[in-house]
This record gives C-alpha cells, structure tokens and sequence, in this order.
C-alpha cells in the first residue's frame, strides 16, 4: 500500500510538472492581423454535425483571408442541407461540394491547389485572423504540419463533463512546446482531422496521404511528418477556433471514447493511466493521514485551474465537476474497450 501511494504521487507530481510547464510556456497559437496571399485549399469534413456546418461556412466567409478554395466533403448529407450547402456555392465560387465515401481523402491531392491545405470538421467555427495566422505560423517557422485544439463550446451538462477529458489528459502528459523540438513522434496526440494545416507542397511530393491509417488521420500525419525530419506542431486555439459538438449523447460518449483510444494507443496503456489519476488518489483518500492527502489534493487543484486558463474554460466549474468527470472518464474507458471487443469480434468473423 505504501509502494502503491508513492507511486500514485510521484506519477502527480510528474502530471503537475508537465502542466507547470505547459502553462509557463503558454503553447497557444499566435493571432497576427496582416494577411498573406497563398492560396489555402481547405477541405472541410462532415459527418453527423451538419447542423454546423453552415455557421462554418460563414465563420470561412467573414475571414480577411481572401485567397481560398473551400472542399465541403460529404458523404450522406440530407436533400435540404445539400441545397443550402449548394447555395453558398453557388454565391461563392470558392465553395464547391464533393460527395464520397466517408473517410476517404485519397481525392485531396488531385483536386486542389493551394500553397497550404487546411482539414476542418464541419463541428467547428473559426473566428477572423485563424487562417493568416496559420499561414503565418507555418511560414514564419517553417513548420510542415501544424494540428490545433479547438476551444470547447458546452451545449449541455454531458459535455461539460466529457468535452474537457481530452484536454486534461493531454496538458498534464504532454509538453506541447517540445513536439516542435523532439524528432521523436511516438508520443503526439491530435484529433482525428480537427483542425489541421499541412503544406501542400510537401504532402503532394512526399506522398504523405498514401501514408496515412485513415482510421487515426491527423494524429498518423503528424508522426509521418516528423519520421521524415520535418517539423511538426501541436498548439491550443487561442479562442481562434471553436468545436461545436451536435452529437446525440451517446455518440458523444463514442466520440470522446475513441479520441483517447487514438491518444494512449493499447487497453492497457488505459487501464494503467486510470489506475494512477482516478483509482490512485481515491485509495489515498480513503486510507491516508490528512498531512499526505493534503499534497494530492492540491496538485489536482492546481492543475485544474491552470488547464482551464490554457484552453479558455472556467477553472471553478472544473475544479467542482472535477469528481464527476473522473467517473465520466471511467465511462468513456469502458464504452472503448466494448468497442474494441465489438470491432475485434466482427472481424474474426469475417
């Protein structure tokens, strides 16, 4: 019990150095107001959060970016939203509608042209300067491939408590400011084509696109990137942009499910990170001196207020829903495994 409780702390303290350092480091994407010219092909994906899509597709419009193309990309849109889609198009001449099957992107390299390629899903709204600043970030550094995590939108009780698990699990893992750095990618987590830029040029001639699983999409980019010695980046929306979940609860719950499946790779990988932040400090609750249980009380604090000053959320409400999203964590765990388990089944059958 004594090996167990100083281990569960020294995996804390080292989630709270991590945070430290992200918050000190402050990796959010730099806003910059004059406009550059290259053209910027942006590919947005939809899938079941068509309800959105329209408000993104005017968020794309109000930009003082003007040098675009814009790829809306279905694969089961409705007769009605076809033909709203269809007339912004049509006054647009930079919108174009494409249908296909879902998850396939082997078209994107014969059907644009820009300098950069921009992946959006249809559950975001940009906010104006997103893409100059984009631009600007990829050409000012050089950079190959950049992914940024959205700013959270919460429409119900449900996501506020699930919506935040990916970015608390991320800011005390991962130091953002050193994927840059690191020639290593075996540690990177991105969204699966959330808000992705890539140089165009270099995914054309580096083939980057026949390269990708297309079930882990950006997230397989990223590390492609980096294995051919390009830089890569992974940085927070600055209040840039913004995810838009229209999802039913329970594809929420898959959503959030596979997004950190993607994010620790294997069950057990799960199972042992669960283990240390939601079992390790409830055992120490329950059978510890008040002096110890003081420490990771307060660096669960203090790393819950500055993850929600990072990514723009209100860090009381954090703090207070703090028990209730560790359980809805243990939730999202176990719909992941039935679906792993489901997967595995179906394809022993076949």
């Amino acid at each position: 019990m004594i090996i167990f409780t100083y281990f569960v702390l020294f995996f804390l303290v080292i989630r709270f150095s991590v945070t430290v350092f992200n918050f000190l480091s402050n990796p959010k994407l730099p806003a910059f107001a004059p406009t550059h010219s290259d053209l910027t092909s942006i590919v947005i994906t939809v899938r079941n959060e068509e309800s959105n899509l329209l408000n993104l597709l005017h968020s794309i419009i109000a930009q003082e970016y003007r040098n675009i193309e814009v790829i809306i990309y279905h694969s089961a849109l409705d007769s009605n939203d076809v033909k709203l889609v269809e007339a912004v198009c049509k006054k647009d001449p930079r919108f174009r509608l494409m249908k296909g099957p879902a998850g396939d992107y082997s078209w994107v390299t014969s059907e644009i042209s820009g300098d950069y390629l921009l992946f959006l899903d249809s559950n975001t709204s940009i906010e104006k300067r997103f893409i100059n600043s984009l631009v600007n970030r990829l050409k000012v550094f050089k950079i190959a491939a950049m992914s940024i995590m959205p700013n959270k939108l919460f429409e119900s009780f449900l996501q506020r408590l699930v919506l935040p698990l990916n970015d608390f699990v991320l800011l005390n893992l991962i130091p953002l400011r050193l994927i840059k750095l690191l020639k290593s990618p075996s540690f990177l987590q991105v969204d699966n084509y959330n808000c992705l830029i890539v140089d165009a040029t270099l995914y054309r001639n580096k083939g980057w696109q026949a390269k990708i699983d297309a079930s882990k999409g950006a997230i397989d980019l990223i590390k492609i990137v980096k294995q051919d010695n390009f830089k890569a980046e992974l940085l927070l929306a600055n209040k840039l942009v913004y995810q838009v979940s229209k999802l039913s609860k329970s594809e929420l719950l898959k959503s959030v499910a596979e997004s950190l499946k993607l994010n620790f790779g294997s069950v057990v990988i799960q199972f042992v990170y669960l283990l240390l932040v939601v079992a390790g400090p409830l055992i120490i609750f329950l059978g510890i001196d008040l002096e110890i249980i003081i420490l990771p009380i307060g660096l669960i604090f203090l790393s819950r207020i500055m993850i929600s000053f990072m990514t723009d959320q209100n860090p009381v409400l954090n703090v207070l829903l703090h028990p209730l999203q560790m359980i809805m964590l243990v939730v999202v765990f176990i719909i992941g495994i039935q679906s792993q388990l489901l997967t595995a089944i179906k394809h022993n059958k076949s």
